[in-house]
This record gives structure tokens, sequence and C-alpha cells, in this order.
């Protein structure tokens, strides 16, 4: 998010703090990547960052955050199978010892690097739809 957010030039206030409390599987052992989460999340700010309302049902804002979010997620799936952290990662992150062999083997080298990089390029290809990203 802290990239995404650098990228876009936003002030750290309140889009630092939007998904800190986000952390592998949330220590339940089994939900979405924590990227895509957060890819979500600015993807939702990113769509309504001119708006002076909350989102109506129709809204074209809240129109384009869905099919943003939808495309990246049928992307990720498309490209890494599933979009759940433990089956992506081998670990469970409700058990110390995964956690701890998460850092200890350098896991998300071989995982969240990858999956890391294909949210980002996702994102940042939504500030100028029909161009490539660097």
């Amino acid at each position: 998010m802290q990239v995404l957010r650098d990228a876009v030039g936003w002030n750290s206030t309140p889009y630092q703090w939007a998904v800190s409390g986000y952390m592998g599987a949330i220590d339940t052992g089994r939900t979405i990547c924590g990227f895509l989460f957060g890819g979500a999340v600015f993807l939702g700010y990113l769509a309504g960052e001119k708006a002076s309302d909350v989102p109506a049902l129709e809204d074209p804002g809240r129109i384009q955050a869905i099919a943003a979010v939808k495309g990246l997620f049928q992307g990720f799936v498309d490209r890494f199978g599933t979009t759940d952290c433990h089956t992506l990662t081998g670990c469970d992150f409700s058990q110390k010892r995964d956690v701890q062999r998460y850092f200890g083997e350098k896991i998300y080298e071989n995982t969240c690097y990858r999956q890391f990089e294909h949210v980002l390029e996702h994102c940042l290809a939504q500030l100028n739809p029909g161009q490539e990203t660097p």
C-alpha cells in the first residue's frame, strides 16, 4: 500500500494506516493474500479520490472500482492459481513455527515478491489505463 500511495502522491494519513493491521492470513491460517487485500483497498481509494460523497450503487467510480478489483483478482488467480495465503506460501500463519519458517527460510522471496509485483503492476496500470507500466 505504501508503494502505491507514494506512486500517486497521497499524504500518508490516513492511507498509510489503511491496511497496517493485515499480516499473512491474520493468524487464522487461511485468507486472501495481503497484497490483494491492499491492492483492493488502493483501487477503492483511487476510484473515489475525487468524490465528495459515499459511492452510490450506480456511481461510475464504484463501477470502476469493482471492475478494477475483479480484474486484479482474476489476473491473480490466472497467474497463481489461488488467492489463499496458506496455499500460496505453504505457511499457516496461526502457527508460530510457520511464521518463523516463513521468515527464516525467506519463503516470501519465491512467493510473495512475485505476487507483490503482479498486484503492483495491475494497480499502477489503473493510474494510466491503456499505457504500459514501467
